[in-house]
């Protein structure tokens, strides 16, 4: 039987691709810059740069120019469309992955009747409007009630895309009112697919089919099912076992766009449209605790700054202004469209029992329409429902809402009041630094010993609050085949074997009573660095037992190749039970990551804190007095909350009291070194860098002076700078 030979894509069909794109990219990215430095959402910019380079503009005045790069091509657009479709999916994936769903116990309601009135109202003005409208708008005046139903579709309908952009812009998916709007959005979508698409078979055959309506509500609840019962339990151990097993990079990336695509593909073949299925995904995900957070970061790092503003501005494109033949029919169907949703919305979500500027924001949000009109817009028209001016018409009313939805926004929600559980969560939120309490993983490498139940005290403290349980893993010294020979051949025993029970008791003992993991490989060094890079954000390791300080070959290996922040646990005279911490502060980055730990520690295990402030500004206190608070303080004092706060983030959600002592950071003398060592603490808790040129650990000469003291237990803490300047870069600007 003979095949269908499939033509190759054409070279100049990529090279006009690839010109769009950079076209877009550019023109998109310099629309979002000027309207972040007028105070105005991103989204803005990037749907001003789609008109400007569509036939309103550029098409328009220089017609040879929009003809060179989009050429009237069916083909070749569709091939541009599939990068903008890209584009909405995985920007609906990040929403959803922002969208924590414990909130809606408390938001389902209104989100649901705001949701509700949000499509009954502007559906019955729609409708209305349809029945009224001129016969020179219809592309077919006998089939009125079908135009009225498209139209009133069209007036219901929302951009769940859009208001998700929006929202991240406006960083309002952390409020209690992004989280109403986005719910609200999900059911207007869903609701507006099913129908469209009983318009749409309406109007291809004639009849009115309940039975496919019935159909698809019941593949979406199924849907749904699936995704709580069977894909979300499936997704926490693939997500996990990918961490702890594949060796190459971004595993969970990759598991996480599989599930997402397919998620999209399967309520596209439903017909409630590609991007319910990815917001899905993404709600699902964020339950996931094994997705580790430098993958989301990556993701929306891509996804916000490259394919966003490609697909926002596919949309600009195809607005085309001189198409409307006057603005009186536009300015009724705007005005309809406007008031349809503001009314319904607000009503909506004042009966379920929200205030007037909540109520009043969810509409204004709820206005945008976006790609999801232009959507149904083009259906209108390929099945004869709508003429080429009606088509216009309603094109530039999705775009017209879609930029008034962020400028009304950013006018209401100021007028809406954070409530007190809001402000603990945001703030609690934006207090992580290295360290999420919720989230963190802590791998513990030991192979037994004091140091290592010290550093399996600390893991357990660290990880206590975490949806992941700290990992620990025995790791011994495998001999190379050489090795063994000889050994054979001298009849010669190897010494130093670690029983893995007796550490697993050790362990236990000291919090961590996980099943422990044994390793045997040639190099110890390597096989922890190659645990650490499967997706952990602390090692934490027990000093070498070969060293008066720290070092050992092993943990040399360690602190130069980490992929990950470590902290090296050296044990004290008395069993490690690190009730009383002490962390000198002395301003640099070290210490305000030590701060940090010591503060999560200290909040996990109810153990008292004290706060050594360094400082040569002012006369130092007698040590072991503690701060009272004085007015005029000079500024580099610390006596307020504020103060606090300048010290570490962690500060700005904890109910934890530090004590806080101001100690002369003198060259000579060391009020630092006494105050640790006068017995009233178990636990010293340094930030450090390694600053050796050769192999040897070293950490500076007054660190090394009191990591090698014998009377307090010491954990360094080596962050890696790479990881904390890498997440500060590819943080999104739009959130």
């Amino acid at each position: 039987m003979d095949q269908e030979i499939i033509t190759p894509l054409g070279g100049h069909a990529v090279l006009l691709l690839l010109v769009q794109l950079a076209l877009l990219l550019l023109v998109a990215r310099l629309g979002a810059e000027l309207c972040k430095r007028l105070g105005l959402p991103a989204v803005v910019g990037e749907l001003t740069a789609g008109i400007a380079l569509g036939p309103s503009v550029l098409g328009h005045w220089v017609p040879e120019a929009f003809a060179l790069v989009f050429p009237p091509d069916v083909a070749q657009f569709h091939l541009l469309e599939v990068v903008g479709t890209l584009g909405m999916v995985l920007l609906l994936l990040l929403t959803g992955l922002e969208t924590d769903l414990r909130l809606l116990r408390n938001l389902g309601k209104a989100a649901l009747i705001a949701s509700i009135m949000g499509m009954v109202v502007p559906f019955a003005t729609g409708f209305g409007l349809g029945m009224l409208t001129p016969d020179a708008y219809l592309a077919d005046p006998q089939r009125r009630v079908l135009f009225s139903f498209f139209l009133a579709t069209a007036m219901a309908i929302s951009a769940m895309p859009v208001i998700a952009k929006i929202l991240l812009d406006l960083d309002l998916t952390r409020r209690n009112i992004g989280l109403v709007i986005l719910s609200a959005g999900v059911v207007d979508d869903t609701a507006g697919w099913l129908i469209l698409s009983m318009i749409a078979g309406a109007a291809t055959s004639g009849v009115v089919r309940i039975s496919g309506l019935v159909t698809t509500l019941t593949l979406t609840g199924a849907f749904l099912a699936a995704m709580a019962l069977v894909i979300y339990p499936l997704s926490r151990r693939l997500t996990g076992l990918a961490t702890r097993s594949f060796r190459t990079p971004e595993t969970g990336l990759v598991l996480l766009l599989i599930t997402t695509f397919l998620c999209a593909a399967a309520t596209e073949w439903i017909g409630i449209h590609a991007v319910f299925g990815a917001f899905v995904c993404g709600t699902m995900f964020r339950q996931v605790p094994q997705l580790e957070s430098e993958t989301v970061h990556r993701l929306e790092s891509f996804v916000f700054n490259v394919l966003a503003p490609i697909f926002f501005g596919i949309v600009g494109l195809k607005v085309d202004l001189w198409q409307l033949g006057g603005g009186k029919m536009l300015a009724v169907v705007l005005a309809v469209a406007c008031l349809g949703k503001l009314v319904g919305c607000t009503l909506g979500s004042l009966w379920g029992g929200l205030r007037f500027w909540e109520g009043l924001s969810i509409a204004v949000a709820m206005n945008a329409r976006g790609a999801m009109e232009l959507v149904v817009a083009t259906i209108g028209l390929s099945l004869g429902i709508l003429n080429q001016q009606m088509f216009s018409i309603i094109v530039v009313v999705a775009i017209a809402t879609s930029l008034m939805a962020p400028l009304g926004l950013r006018l209401t929600i100021r007028k809406v009041q954070m409530t007190a559980e809001e402000i603990r969560r945001i703030a609690a939120r934006d207090s992580i630094g290295v360290l999420d309490p919720e989230r963190v993983r802590v791998l513990v490498p030991t192979e037994g010993g004091p140091n290592a139940a010290g550093a399996a005290r600390l893991a357990a403290g660290l990880s206590k609050r975490s949806s992941h349980p700290a990992e620990a893993i025995l790791v011994q010294r495998r001999s190379t085949w050489r090795e063994s020979l000889l050994r054979l051949l001298r009849r010669e025993r190897r010494a130093g074997a670690v029983d893995p029970a007796g550490v697993q008791g050790q362990l236990a003992e000291a919090g961590l009573p996980q099943t422990l993991r044994s390793i045997k490989h040639t190099d110890p060094g390597e096989a922890i660095l190659e645990e650490a890079r499967r997706g952990f954000e602390f090692a934490v390791l027990g000093a070498s037992r070969r060293s008066h300080l720290l070092g050992g070959r092993v943990l040399e290996r360690v602190v130069e190749d980490a992929p990950c922040h470590l902290a090296i646990v050296k044990a004290g005279p008395e069993p490690a039970c690190y009730q009383r911490l002490i962390v000198p502060f002395d301003g640099s980055v070290f210490a305000r990551i030590a701060v940090e730990v010591a503060v999560r520690f200290a909040e996990a295990t109810l153990a008292d804190l004290t706060v050594a402030v360094l400082s040569e500004r002012r006369p130092p206190r007698p040590a072991g007095e503690p701060v009272e608070p004085q007015a005029g303080a000079p500024a580099g004092s610390v006596e307020t909350a504020r103060d606090l706060e300048r010290i570490s983030r962690a500060f700005r959600s904890t109910s934890l009291e530090p004590r806080i002592l101001e100690l002369p950071d003198h060259p000579t003398s060391s009020p630092l070194f006494a105050e640790v060592t006068s017995g009233r603490y178990d636990l010293l808790i340094l930030g450090a860098e390694n600053r050796a040129v050769q192999h040897r650990l070293f950490f500076g000469y007054e660190n090394e002076r009191l990591i090698g003291q014998d009377q307090v237990a010491v954990a360094v803490i080596v962050p890696n700078m790479a990881l904390i300047v890498g997440a500060r870069s590819s943080a999104p600007a739009a959130i």
